[in-house]
């Protein structure tokens, strides 16, 4: 599931460098961005940070600088920091759905889950991208909000139907709270996927666990999965089922997949 919260980096549009190619030169925060988006594809994140932090001052600088700086801070793992760059993006333009999912994020992964979460609420509508009501999914599903969760999914899956991530993570909402109904459907179809992953066939087995029916998977192991690795999973899913509550087996579940 934590796999299914990865950041992506706010893209401008391509059509801002070719108007600025008809129109003269670009902004100076706008070609210190470029250059920091070309240093932080080669991998040198602290080059990259400083640099979107001094596109983000320049005068002329957006809330998208900022975005980019809190982009760039989350992928190198500092939330604390990522969160104050999209505040101050969010500063600058309030609506700012991408600065909201952000923060939303950033939140969760320094520890504050409800203010994530409300950010994240607040973010997803504006966005209104799968991978942003799956990040609010994601959230409510460690939160134990399941039922909430599973209703996030659901508006994920209109925007991207078929998406195995989202179904996986559906069904982990659901086998928490022991609804086999909507689980079972779900993780047969994602079993049944030629292109299923390797994270997502774990799941499957987590699922199956969850539900308290590992002689599903012990019948037809996934493929690609060792028998080790199974064992494993499905006896974290049976310490897991033994929690008791909802939000126990939540909490239970997200310190394994986080």
């Amino acid at each position: 599931m934590a796999i299914a919260l990865a950041l992506s980096a706010c893209q401008t549009g391509k059509t801002g460098s070719i108007n600025a190619k008809a129109q003269g030169p670009s902004s100076q925060s706008d070609r210190l961005i470029k250059l920091a988006d070309d240093i932080d594809a080669r991998g040198e994140s602290d080059t990259a940070i400083a640099l979107y932090q001094r596109a983000a001052t320049m005068p002329d600088a957006k809330a998208g600088a900022f975005v980019k700086a809190g982009d760039a801070y989350m992928r190198a793992g500092y939330p604390a920091d990522a969160a104050k760059a999209y505040q101050a993006a969010l500063a600058k333009a309030p609506n700012d759905g991408g600065a909201m999912l952000g923060l939303g994020s950033a939140m969760i992964e320094a520890g504050d889950i409800d203010a994530g979460m409300r950010a994240l609420a607040q973010a997803a509508p504006l966005v209104n991208t799968s991978a942003a009501y799956n990040r609010l999914g994601v959230a409510q599903t460690f939160a134990g909000q399941t039922a909430e969760a599973q209703a996030t999914f659901a508006q994920a899956l209109k925007l991207a139907p078929g998406d195995l991530d989202v179904e996986t993570n559906m069904a982990l909402a659901a086998a928490l709270e022991d609804n086999s109904a909507a689980a079972l459907p779900l993780v047969q179809k994602i079993a049944a996927a030629p292109d299923a992953q390797l994270h997502q066939k774990r799941n499957v087995v987590m699922v199956y666990g969850l539900l308290g029916q590992p002689d599903q998977v012990k019948a037809s192991p996934p493929i690609g999965l060792t028998t080790k690795e199974v064992a494993t999973l499905l006896a974290r899913a049976r310490t897991i089922r033994l929690k008791g509550s909802t939000q126990a087996k939540a909490k239970a579940l997200g310190s394994i997949l986080g």
